[in-house]
C-alpha cells in the first residue's frame, strides 16, 4: 500500500473520535497506512491462517508450522531459517501498527472451538491511547490455544507488542518491543492415513509415527527517529524539506526440536546418543542511517530521493559448541513519488559492499496507477525486483541429531515482475493480480532429508482472481488462483477456489447488521510438500497427492452497532460428516473434522 492519510470516525453519539494508523513496512520507512479492523463481514472466517492465505499446509492445528499453498505468499519474514514456518504466528516490527487517536480506542475479541477435549481458544486484546496531541502509547496481546484432535497435535502461542510515538513538527519517534513464544507438538503425520476412513475410530486412538515437540521464542526491539528541516507555505502548512533517519532494529529467534519416541525406521541417521534436543538461534542487529530529500524539495521534478548505509550483525548457534559471528555493510538509494492524484512510484536497490554476504544484490520498483471513470475508480499497481541472494547459513551448515551438513551452495538469483488492475463499483468489484517469477539455483529440502540445490531455473506464474458480487440481500465473494511451476521442486495446487454465498442486511431498524452464509474452499489434486518435524521444514515428494476435496463451514454473524458488538456461530467443515474422509492438508496430515465455534468482539471508543 502508499502512505495516504486515513481517517475513520465512529458513528455513535460519544465524543467525535478520529484513529489514524500505519506502520513502517518500507525500505525508506515512509509510513504506510492501515485499516483499523472494524468490519463487521466475515468475522467467523477471521483468525491468523485464514488471514495469511485461503489455503495452507499445516498439521492441521491452529497453532502448526504452516506454509501457504499459494506460492507469493511464501515470505522469509524473520529471516531466520527454522523460524519460517511460524511466520504467520510471529509478529515482526514490520507489523506494529503506530496510533494517532483523539479518544482511547480498544479493541477485545474471543473465539472458542466446542469440541470436548478438543477445545480451541482465541484470544486478542489491543489498546492505544494518546497523551496530549503528539504522544501515543499502546500494547496488542494474542493468545492461542489448540488442544488438537489427533495424537501429539497440540499448540499454543503468545504474542503481543509494546508500542509508543512521539510525532513533532520536526523531531519523531518511534519504539516497539515485541515477544513470541510459540509451542506445538510434533506427530509426523499418521503412520496409517487410511485411519482416517475407519469412522469408528476416534482422532485421537490413530496411531502417528512422531512424539515430539517444538518450541520457537522470537523477541525484536524496535526504534525509528527522525529529524525533518521542514518550511512553512503561504497558508501556514508545514512541509519537510530534508529529512535525517535512524533505523534500530535487533530480533532473536530460537528454535527447539525435542523428541520422546519415534519410528526407528523413520529417520534415516542419528548421530547423537540420549534425548533428542536440537536447537538453532539467530541474532541479527540492524543500523540503518538515511537522508531524504522529500518532494517538496524539488518544486519541478516533485520526486523524493533516499540513501542509506546499512550495518548488519548476526550470531548463529546450533549444537556446535562454537558460535558464529558476521557482519555486513550495504549501502543503497531510491526514487519515489509517493503523492499525486494519477501516479506514483518507487525504485530502489542496494548492494552489500562489506562482509559475508559481499556482492548481494536487490533492486526492486513499483508503480500506481490511478483513474476516475464515470463514479468510480480504475487502479493499476505493477512490481517487480532484481535480487543476488547469499544463501543462508543453516543450509550451509547445520548439526543436529538426526541431520547434520556442511554444503557449498551457490547463490540464488531471483527476479519478479506482477502487476494488479482493480476496477470496484457498488455491485461488482473485480480485482485480477498476475505474478511471474523466476529462481536460478533453487535450494529445496527433499522428504525426510536434508537441502539440496536445483541445477535448472524453476519459473512460477500465478493468476489471482477476486469478483465479488454485491445485490441488496445476497452476496457472493469469489477468489480463484491458477498457478503453474516449471518443476515439481515448487509443489503448488494448479487451482485453488474459495467462495462464500451469504446474506447481508440491517435488522431492527439499522441497529444490527447481520450476515448468514456458507463458503466453501478448494483446490486440485498435487503433490503437497510434506513436513519434517525435526526440520521444521516443508520438504519435495512424489510419492503421494492430496486435494480434490471441497471443505465447508455454515456460520451467522452479527453486528448491534450501538455498543459496537459482533458475534457469531459457526459449523466448521460440516460437510466431513457426510462425504469422504479425504480431507488432508498434507500427506499423512488431516485436517480437523467437524468442529462447532463461536465467538465476540468488542469496539470501545472512549
Amino acid at each position: 500500500m502508499w502512505a495516504m492519510p486515513l481517517v475513520l470516525s465512529a458513528k455513535v453519539k460519544l465524543p467525535k473520535t478520529v484513529v489514524r494508523a500505519w506502520s513502517f513496512t518500507d525500505i525508506v520507512q515512509l509510513p504506510d497506512s492501515q485499516q483499523v479492523d472494524s468490519s463487521s463481514l466475515n468475522f467467523p472466517m477471521r483468525d491468523v491462517q485464514y488471514d495469511h492465505s485461503i489455503l495452507n499446509h499445516t498439521n492441521g492445528s491452529l497453532v502448526s508450522p504452516l506454509q501457504s499453498a499459494l506460492y507469493f505468499k511464501r515470505d522469509n519474514k524473520t529471516g531466520f531459517l527454522f523460524g519460517n514456518a511460524y511466520d504467520v504466528y510471529t509478529t515482526t516490527p514490520h507489523d506494529v501498527r503506530f496510533y494517532r487517536t483523539t479518544t482511547p480506542y480498544s479493541n477485545i475479541s474471543y473465539k472458542r472451538g466446542f469440541v470436548t477435549y478438543h477445545e480451541e481458544h482465541d484470544l486478542h486484546f489491543d489498546f492505544t491511547g494518546n497523551i496530549g496531541r503528539r504522544t501515543n502509547l499502546g500494547t496488542v496481546l494474542n493468545y492461542l490455544d489448540d488442544a488438537g484432535h489427533y495424537k501429539s497435535q497440540a499448540g499454543k502461542t503468545f504474542n503481543g507488542s509494546v508500542f509508543g510515538s512521539y510525532d513533532g513538527t520536526n523531531y519523531s519517534l518511534y519504539a516497539a518491543f515485541l515477544f513470541n513464544k510459540l509451542s506445538n507438538f510434533e506427530n509426523g503425520g499418521l503412520q496409517q492415513p487410511t485411519d482416517l476412513q475407519n469412522r469408528n475410530l476416534q482422532t485421537e486412538d490413530m496411531p502417528v509415527s512422531v512424539i515430539g515437540m517444538s518450541g520457537y521464542r522470537y523477541l525484536s526491539g524496535y526504534l525509528n527517529h527522525r529529524y525533518s528541516i521542514t518550511t512553512l507555505t503561504a497558508d501556514s502548512v508545514v512541509i519537510p524539506l530534508l529529512t535525517f533517519r535512524h533505523v534500530f532494529e535487533t530480533s532473536e529467534g530460537t528454535k527447539r526440536y525435542i523428541e520422546k519416541d519415534t519410528l526407528q525406521t523413520f529417520y534415516a541417521n542419528r548421530y547423537m546418543s540420549g534425548t533428542v534436543a536440537d536447537t538453532a538461534a539467530l541474532l541479527t542487529i540492524n543500523n540503518t542511517l538515511s537522508v531524504t530529500f522529500e518532494e517538496a524539495f524539488n518544486r519541478h521534478l516533485r520526486f523524493g530521493i533516499t540513501a542509506w548505509v546499512r550495518d548488519e550483525a548476526q550470531r548463529h548457534v546450533n549444537l556446535t559448541p562454537r558460535e558464529r559471528w558476521s557482519n555486513n555493510l550495504s549501502v543503497g538509494g531510491a526514487i519515489h513519488k509517493h503523492t499525486g492524484n494519477y501516479i506514483r512510484y518507487q525504485a530502489d536497490g542496494e548492494v552489500c559492499v562489506l562482509g559475508r554476504k559481499l556482492g548481494e544484490f536487490n533492486v526492486n520498483g513499483k508503480v500506481g496507477l490511478g483513474f476516475k471513470i464515470g463514479q468510480d475508480s480504475l487502479t493499476f499497481d505493477a512490481k517487480a525486483f532484481v535480487r543476488n541472494e547469499t544463501p543462508d547459513y543453516f543450509l550451509q551448515h547445520y548439526y543436529s541429531c538426526h541431520y547434520q551438513w556442511d554444503n557449498d551452495f551457490k547463490r540464488l538469483y531471483r527476479y519478479r515482475v506482477g502487476g494488479e488492475l482493480a476496477y470496484p463499483t457498488k455491485w461488482f468489484t473485480p480485482r485480477l493480480n498476475v505474478t511471474y517469477e523466476t529462481v536460478h539455483n533453487l535450494i529445496y529440502f527433499a522428504a525426510l532429508d536434508g537441502p539440496k540445490q536445483a541445477t535448472e531455473a524453476v519459473s512460477v506464474i500465478a493468476a489471482d482472481l477476486t469478483a465479488n458480487i454485491t445485490t441488496p440481500w445476497v452476496n457472493l465473494d469469489n477468489r480463484i488462483v491458477y498457478q503453474y511451476t516449471s518443476s515439481s521442486l515448487v509443489a503448488v495446487p494448479a487451482l485453488t477456489l474459495y467462495h462464500n454465498l451469504y446474506y447481508h442486511g440491517s435488522w431492527f431498524r439499522r441497529a444490527m447488521d447481520a450476515q448468514i452464509g456458507v463458503d466453501l474452499s478448494y483446490c486440485t489434486s498435487y503433490y503437497a510438500p510434506y513436513l519434517n518435524a525435526a526440520l521444521g521444514q516443508f520438504a519435495v515428494q512424489d510419492l503421494t497427492q492430496i486435494g480434490n476435496y471441497p471443505r465447508m463451514n455454515v456460520y451467522a454473524s452479527f453486528y448491534v452497532k450501538l455498543i459496537h458488538l459482533r458475534f457469531f456461530a459457526q459449523y466448521e467443515h460440516f460437510n466431513a460428516t457426510f462425504m469422504n474422509r479425504k480431507f488432508y492438508s498434507m500427506p499423512a496430515y488431516p485436517t480437523n473434522p467437524d468442529v462447532f465455534r463461536a465467538g465476540l468482539a468488542f469496539h470501545f471508543y472512549n
